[in-house]
């Protein structure tokens, strides 16, 4: 082979490598550049070692993939939603890479308000089709768990066997209850459409008229975790609180005990309730797209689902997660008829904001 040949193939391959090396370099630089998660305060600290998980999942993803990540919380999902909301309007940009916690719901606030980008994940087929549809067919929002509002009561304070929403229009049992303020709580926006669906499409009676019988008698929280704690205050004498029907299996878990039980809307019958799926988002025009991309694709993985049920105390979103003994007392969304089914996406999205301002309009009253 004359000089000139050899010359020509050492400079491709000097090109090549160049290029490739430039390719990598490029890339390993943007996922190792800060990633900003935006969740609720309670996001997976309810297990016997929240810090230890809380390392699995964030600390763990930074070794993973060389990325800092920077965890803001906020007291519930939807104030989360609103700070996201806030900064964009303030600032014409997002400072969040990911909202963690938009349910059904917020999911379609979030998709009005445009603020959310669509990203399908390589390992999607871990989570189950019809819960994916069930959160947001389009893909801007991935279920990583999911769970029926319920309400949960104390057994050594009352017991509850089967309870309508008709029974709290009685001001003796609206005083033992303590709920989540819809404007600011994901709970609370849940339990809210559960009340509007089951008066508006199962009684054909107008919704309004509940929160107006009940409104001086019921305890108001802005979040879950303060309603709990409402709840667990026995001096404040609030033994019922809007939660979850997996409730049950954390009360077996840590006490081994039934004493806090669930039950859900009982009618002519048959069970009802409100099915709330919850979440992981890319937020659009995010300042480290392929870093929080990795991280939808991790949130989902069997590495950080095998946490869900023990320390979220919800039915883990992926399929191939086994679950715990102690979710045998938990109430599973099979065995309810799920009230979403009568209030659409697009029946929501056209008349939340609505129904949000007449909620405090009779609140305020």
């Amino acid at each position: 082979m004359n000089w000139k040949l050899r010359m020509a193939f050492i400079i491709i391959a000097i090109i090549i490598f160049t290029a490739g090396y430039a390719y990598y370099f490029s890339t390993t630089q943007r996922l190792e550049s800060e990633l900003v998660i935006y969740t609720y305060e309670s996001l997976l600290k309810w297990g016997d070692d929240p810090e230890a998980v809380y390392n699995a999942v964030f600390k763990g993803f930074e070794e993973k993939y060389g990325v800092t990540v920077k965890v803001v919380e906020f007291p519930d999902a939807r104030d989360t939603l609103l700070a996201v909301i806030e900064e964009i309007n303030l600032y014409g940009e997002p400072k969040a890479d990911i909202i963690i916690g938009l349910d059904n719901i917020l999911v379609e606030e979030a998709k009005g308000r445009g603020i959310l980008d669509r990203y399908i994940p390589p390992n999607i087929d871990v989570i189950p089709k019809d819960l994916r549809d069930a959160l947001d067919p389009d893909g801007y929002s991935i279920p990583y768990d999911y769970g029926l509002i319920a309400f949960v009561f104390d057994r050594e304070r009352i017991v509850l066997e089967d309870i309508s929403l008709e029974d709290f229009e009685d001001p003796a049992l609206a005083s033992l209850l303590v709920a989540e303020d819809p404007s600011r709580s994901s709970t609370g926006i849940s339990f809210l459409l559960m009340e509007i669906a089951f008066y508006e499409k199962i009684l054909g009676t107008d919704w309004r008229d509940w929160w107006i019988s009940v409104r001086d008698y019921i305890n108001v929280q802005p979040s879950w975790g303060d309603a709990y704690n409402i709840f667990f205050t026995e001096e404040a004498n609030r033994p019922i609180v809007v939660s979850y029907g997996t409730d049950p299996a954390y009360s077996f878990y840590f006490y081994n005990s039934t004493r806090y039980d669930a039950v859900v809307l009982s009618f002519e019958g048959k069970d009802y309730a409100w099915l709330q799926i919850e979440g992981i988002s890319i937020v659009k025009d995010a300042p480290h797209r392929k870093a929080a991309e990795k991280f939808v694709e991790w949130f989902i993985s069997e590495d950080v689902q095998q946490y869900m049920a023990l320390n979220n105390w919800m039915y883990p979103a992926n399929k191939n997660i086994e679950l715990p003994s102690s979710y045998e007392y938990a109430i599973h969304p099979d065995e309810v008829i799920a009230l979403n089914q009568y209030l659409s996406k697009q029946e929501i999205r056209d008349n939340l904001k609505d129904w949000l301002k007449e909620w405090i309009n009779i609140m305020s009253g």
